[in-house]
């Protein structure tokens, strides 16, 4: 019993194979082509992972290459498509959608409805789904929404001060985002702090290509930054986060920017790309911030600050705070954004270990020893939380220990 997961990407796909029984990952692979060439990476149950670049991959060529790469060799990942019992594919918005569900025409139809609520990840996720159901039409296709973490928050949390028509008719409300890794984190900081998460005041920071936070209290989210769809909140590579609506009526009015070309700026074009002029990627920003471009370090100052705004904002939403996560791409890497997030936090009990922050590497705990509440730098694990929900869909008892991650 061998369980495959999908977790599709703006610009990238990642696959892993689970075996079921074991609990343990069998492989695990990687396409990316946000840069300048398509790179692919291949994961065997050994460890070792061979990576090439390859011409044109994008979703379809990707399932197909993986499932290919996964019958190859004396000991094959899967010797045999029977022996697979499902195959879990992450969503980023799941409307009304709640908890995970096995996807029939009627689940499809609906996330296409959401395509536009999030441009940049649905259309990629039901481009992999026509293709690994096109490949394996006869296993159960379960869906997996990044919204559905968030469902616990309170009224006065997702609802918009809006007429009340626009929140019973149109369903417009606040659903929050990046709910896989939140609800990783959760769980692993519980595990850190040896402590059960029913009494644990946690704020979880996502920061890589999107970034987010949350309010987690007993385990349960209360608030987020996200909205209705990922472009609220946090400034991000790529999109503005949260903006007055204003500006948007004074560009139509104005400027004769259309809606498409708005939408357009803001999901694509602003952010720290926006801002620098430079890059989407942290690592370049800060490299010409370090060289003195002004430009770098307004959008690595915006940066930090939206971020510190939200630490501190959903600190009081909860009364107080045990402890501060950090996780994702620029969350996990980056010891200089870390630090500059944190600095001034002391107010809220969190002080930083320097030392320790500067050579961490996950999963750690980077608050000094008087340090009234911890700072934890966690490694986001996405597909754990996917086979969770897969194996709950499928009436699967969860096997093994649980470790959905190939270590070279």
């Amino acid at each position: 019993m061998k369980i495959l997961l999908l977790n599709a990407g703006s610009s990238s796909l990642k696959a892993t194979l689970v075996d079921q029984h074991a609990g343990i990952v069998l492989a695990q692979a990687k396409a990316d082509w946000a840069g300048e060439a398509t790179r692919y990476e291949f994961i065997a149950q050994d460890g070792v992972a061979r990576t090439e670049v390859v011409a044109e991959m994008r979703y379809c060529e990707t399932v197909r290459r993986f499932l290919s790469d996964l019958r190859q060799g004396q000991s094959p990942g899967l010797s045999d498509l029977s022996e697979l019992a499902a195959v879990g594919h992450r969503f980023v918005h799941g409307g009304e959608y709640q908890t995970s569900i096995q996807i029939t025409p009627e689940v499809r139809s609906h996330i296409e409805q959401l395509r536009e609520l999030a441009p940049l990840h649905n259309p990629s996720s039901l481009e992999t789904l026509a293709a690994a159901e096109a490949e394996l039409p006869d296993v159960p296709h379960i869906a997996v929404f990044d919204t559905a973490f968030h469902s616990t928050m309170p009224p006065e949390a997702y609802t918009y001060a809006i007429p009340t028509n626009w929140t019973r008719d149109w369903g417009i409300r606040r659903f929050g985002f990046h709910g896989l890794s939140h609800a990783y984190c959760s769980r692993q900081a519980a595990k850190m702090l040896d402590r059960p998460s029913d009494n644990l005041r946690l704020v979880i920071c996502h920061l890589g290509h999107g970034c987010s936070a949350s309010a987690v209290h007993g385990g349960q989210c209360v608030d987020t930054t996200m909205g209705f769809t990922p472009l609220e909140g946090l400034m991000m590579a790529t999109r503005s986060g949260s903006i007055d609506p204003g500006v948007l009526f004074h560009l139509q009015h104005h400027q004769g920017l259309t809606a498409e070309e708005i939408e357009q700026s803001l999901n694509h074009d602003s952010g720290l790309l926006g801002v620098s002029g430079i890059s989407a990627d942290m690592r370049q920003v800060s490299a010409a911030a370090s060289d003195g471009d002004k430009q770098a370090r307004l959008a690595i100052a915006i940066y930090v600050h939206r971020v510190r705004q939200a630490i501190g904002a959903l600190t009081v939403t909860m009364g107080g705070i045990d402890a501060l996560v950090f996780t994702a791409g620029v969350g996990e890497n980056d010891a200089e954004i870390r630090e500059m997030i944190c600095s001034g936090l002391e107010c809220l009990g969190l002080e930083l270990d320097s030392k320790t922050n500067a050579a961490c590497r996950p999963d750690v705990d980077i608050a000094s020893e008087s340090s009234r509440a911890r700072i934890l730098v966690i490694d986001t694990r996405e597909d754990e939380t996917m086979l969770r929900e897969v194996q709950a869909v499928m009436g699967l008892p969860a096997g093994g220990s649980g470790k959905t991650k190939v270590e070279p």
